[in-house]
């Protein structure tokens, strides 16, 4: 039986090998200041710099993670479909999804690679 930061960093390994670190490392303070919710929807958003890509592929890693744990719907792949699930459940299924995007981006970071 796997623990938990098992399954985050097996989960983490495939999708860090194309993204950008320094577009991920934006990730999380984003989230911490503006929520899950508004951070997934800036990213979807047009406009925005070169991270902007790394930033919502890694998000949408993230959606994968979360629909495998069972956090969100298990068809959902993607930011917009964080957004879609998440703003029609509870508060503390919020809370918690966002807690465990915390924890799986710690691990997309450590394993992506620096661009320049």
């Amino acid at each position: 039986m796997k623990n938990l930061e098992q399954l985050r960093a097996a989960a983490a390994l495939a999708p860090s090998q194309n993204l950008d670190r320094s577009a991920i490392s934006k990730l999380p303070a984003l989230i911490l200041s503006n929520g899950l919710l508004a951070t997934s929807a800036f990213c979807i958003s047009d406009g925005g710099g070169d991270n902007k890509k790394d930033m919502k592929r890694a998000l949408d890693a993230t959606a994968g993670h979360l629909a495998a744990r069972g956090l969100i719907g298990a068809a959902i792949n993607s930011a917009n479909g964080i957004i879609t699930d998440l703003s029609a459940r509870d508060a503390i299924d919020l809370q918690r999804a966002t807690s465990e995007a915390l924890a799986f981006l710690a691990y997309l970071k450590r394993f992506a690679e620096k661009k320049n």
